[in-house]
This record gives C-alpha cells, structure tokens and sequence, in this order.
C-alpha cells in the first residue's frame, strides 16, 4: 500500500477535523434565549431595589443620628450654662458668708461684738452652782 492510496482518506480526515473544531468552537459560547435575557433582566432589576433600599436605609439612619448630633450639643451648651450658673451661686454664697460680711450684717442688726470672748469646752461637766440656780441661768 502506498501513501498516495491514503491520500484522498487523510484529506477526507482533514475536512471532518475541520467541521467539527467549528461546531466545538461555536458550542464554547452558549446561544441566549429571550427567556434568559429576560431572567436576567429580572435578576438585575432586583439586585437594583436591593441596592436602593438600603441606601435609603443608610440615609434614613444617617438622618436620625444627625438628628441625635444636634440633640446632643444642645444638651451640652445647657450643662455648660447650668454649671456657670452653679458657679456664680457658690462665690454669692461664699461672699455672704464670709466673716466679713457676717459681722457687718451682726452689726446692721444691732449686734456687739463680744469684748471677752468664752470658749466653750466639751470635756469638762457642765455642772450647775448654787449662784447659778439662784440668778436662773446655767453659767
């Protein structure tokens, strides 16, 4: 047998190797039906909604914590005033009650000041005397 006699088989051979690598590229990409397209469709349109719901979601919470942000600095400037206002009534009521200022007040009502001050001490009894009772006061 000579290879001319193979001849017209390999070129027969070469024609089918041919035909078919086509097919086999042609069937590498699938053909798409009007139903898929329109699944697909469908699918992108939900993924979109999806997407849009949540961010009106993030917006909406965004609002509400903007909302909280001014309620909050708010509340800060109104601690801020009270603790001022606490302030300036403890020096008012260090200056009323300052010494100084208690004995003006003693003097203003008529008050002298004691020219022999007595101390009072708490270990000691207080025992009453005899001169004591009889004058009515415990001295």
């Amino acid at each position: 047998m000579a290879i001319t006699a193979l001849a017209p088989a390999i070129s027969r051979s070469k024609q089918k190797v041919i035909e078919r690598s086509s097919e086999v590229a042609l069937r590498l990409v699938p053909k798409i039906d009007i139903d898929k397209r329109a699944d697909q469709k469908v699918f992108i349109l939900f993924l979109t909604g999806i997407g849009a719901l949540g961010l009106v979601t993030l917006l909406f919470i965004n609002t509400l914590l903007a909302q909280d942000a001014f309620k909050l600095s708010k509340l800060q400037l109104e601690a801020r005033l009270l603790t001022d206002q606490r302030e300036a009534y403890i020096r008012q009521l260090d200056r009323i009650s300052s010494p100084m200022a208690l004995a003006a007040a003693a003097t203003e009502m008529g008050m002298k000041p004691s020219t022999n001050p007595v101390f009072l001490n708490l270990d000691e009894p207080l025992v009453p005397t005899a001169e004591a009772v009889a004058g009515g006061s415990i001295g």
